[in-house]
């Protein structure tokens, strides 16, 4: 009877780890998801700044601009090595679902590891967005304003 129990036992454990390498290969599949928007919206916001920014440049604080053109690069960067790190985790989760093995506790740790680095990235790059879209807006309305008085002066 000890016997049963403990196959039984085990057969509890493969389940729920099969269940764990389901969920987080399903997470993992939605963090690329995130990343690829991401990617997206970064290429939107390099845009963004070259094509709009060189229009008010004079009004701006260039040091300003160039600060947020190096950090967008660099969170950029950053989103690639984090896109690299997911699809080996991905990967590796495959392979031992693959193999039948069980996954392993640096499987676990990793998947912790990968949680808050897509956390803190999505918190940096929404600040990031923020600061770029108030700067694009200041020098949009102070563009405005000088259209506008120069409109009036005619």
């Amino acid at each position: 009877m000890e016997a049963d129990l403990g196959a039984k036992d085990q057969g509890m454990i493969m389940h729920q780890n099969g269940d764990m390498s389901t969920e987080f290969y399903a997470l993992g599949e939605h963090w690329r998801s995130d990343l690829a928007f991401y990617q997206d919206e970064i290429r939107f916001l390099k845009k963004l700044m070259a094509g709009y920014f060189h229009h008010f440049l004079e009004e701006l604080d260039f040091n300003v601009s160039r600060r947020m053109e190096n950090r967008l690069s660099i969170l950029d960067r950053r989103r690639e090595a984090l896109d690299d790190k997911v699809s080996r985790q991905l990967h590796d989760i495959s392979q031992r679902c693959y193999e039948g093995h069980p996954m392993t506790s640096k499987i676990f740790r990793r998947q912790e590891e990968l949680e808050e680095l897509v956390a803190f990235f999505a918190k940096d790059f929404r600040t990031l967005k923020k600061q770029i879209f108030t700067l694009t807006e200041d020098g949009l309305s102070r563009l405005q304003k000088e259209n506008d008085q120069d409109y009036q002066g005619m």
